[in-house]
Formats: structure tokens, C-alpha cells, sequence
């Protein structure tokens, strides 16, 4: 089952990290409408506050990278 796993993604960290981040932004722009509700926007932003948001752009841009150099010198 893990090779048949790893064979969808070529056996790269950074094309599953790339499918990820795309499937959370499918996601994100799938709940826009959802996310209008001043109760749900709450509800989230109690959650992730916007204070954060640099810090995961950051871990964001880390994994990334790590991902990267898992295979760059092969």
C-alpha cells in the first residue's frame, strides 16, 4: 500500500508537500461562502488568529524547503 502511495507522488516529498498546500487552498476557496458566517469567521479566527498567520507562512516556507533538499542531491 506505502509504494503504491509513494508511486502517486514519484516518491517526492515535494510533490506531496506542493498537493497538500493545493488541496488546503481548494479547500479554503470552497469554504469562502461558509466562511462569511460572522459566526463561523469567529469561531476560526479564535482558532487561527490572525496574529499567527506570519508564523505559518514561515513553517509553511521551512517544510517546503526541507522537502526540497530531502531529494536535491540526488
Amino acid at each position: 500500500m506505502w509504494d503504491q502511495i509513494k508511486a502517486s507522488f514519484k516518491h517526492s516529498v515535494t510533490i506531496l508537500w506542493a498537493r497538500v498546500v493545493a488541496v488546503a487552498g481548494l479547500v479554503l476557496m470552497a469554504g469562502q461562502s461558509l466562511l462569511a458566517d460572522p459566526n463561523v469567521s469567529a469561531a476560526i479566527q479564535s482558532v487561527l488568529q490572525p496574529k499567527f498567520v506570519p508564523y505559518y507562512v514561515i513553517a509553511i516556507g521551512l517544510i517546503t524547503e526541507l522537502a526540497r533538499r530531502r531529494t536535491v542531491d540526488r
